[in-house]
């Protein structure tokens, strides 16, 4: 479904940054709104009813838009959808929701990709009491090492944002840590550059920026294009 070269700075979460010549972004869509979808060879797409959104759209509402999007191959992944106990519509309507993501992605075997506010401990039960044998990516990921490490145990990815740059943010602490085929980048809604944070997680990881994107790429096909 998707393929990046092994020499293009992958965005993986954005809502409108436009990419640069040598650079690919994964725009996520709020599925409540109307929008036009028009994936090219630099920008793809995900869509999803967000935590934040949760009540503005019914269980049949979110599939048949979903379904559209699926069966138009305007999507490359369901989400982003989630989990937040700061923010959104009341824990049993965002409960729902997600249930009725994790069922499409499981339908389609499309990655999904969540939010997650103060919430990971919760999704991760869920994937395991639902049985998802899908990947799921944990967009602007700042939890724990402890929890970085149960999620990826159990099959999920962390997307990395501006925060691996805060010497005061706990990830920043450890994130080097983490398996090299499990973590992509993002800038989410941030005012921050997609190249910077290859510049600055290579420096941790301690290999070059061109190594970085060989393995970003490489995690790509493993999780876009995975057979049955």
């Amino acid at each position: 479904m998707m393929t990046i070269s092994s020499t293009t700075f992958l965005n993986f979460h954005a809502h409108q940054q436009k990419p640069d010549a040598d650079e690919i972004v994964i725009l996520s869509l709020f599925l409540q709104e109307n929008f036009i979808v028009i994936p090219d060879d630099k920008i793809f797409f995900t869509s999803g009813l967000h935590p934040w959104h949760a009540d503005q759209l019914t269980k049949s509402e979110i599939e048949t838009r979903l379904e559209k999007l699926i069966s138009n191959k305007q999507i490359i992944a369901v989400g982003e959808t989630g989990l937040d106990k700061i923010r959104g519509a009341d824990w049993k309507t965002q409960i729902d929701v997600f249930r009725t993501h994790v069922e499409i992605s499981e339908k389609h075997k499309m990655p999904l990709i969540i939010h997650s506010v103060k919430s990971h401990n919760e999704v991760l039960k869920l994937k395991i009491d639902l049985n998802s044998k899908l990947p799921w990516v944990i967009h602007n990921f700042t939890g724990s090492e402890q929890i970085a490490k149960d999620l990826i145990h159990h099959g999920f990815y962390l997307s990395l944002c501006h925060h691996i740059q805060n010497s005061n943010s706990r990830i920043s602490e450890y994130f080097q840590t983490l398996p090299l085929d499990r973590i992509f980048f993002e800038t989410d809604d941030f005012n921050v550059g997609i190249k910077g944070l290859y510049h600055s997680a290579a420096i941790k990881f301690g290999i070059s920026i061109e190594e970085l994107k060989k393995q970003i790429s490489k995690n790509v096909e493993s999780l876009f294009n995975r057979n049955g």
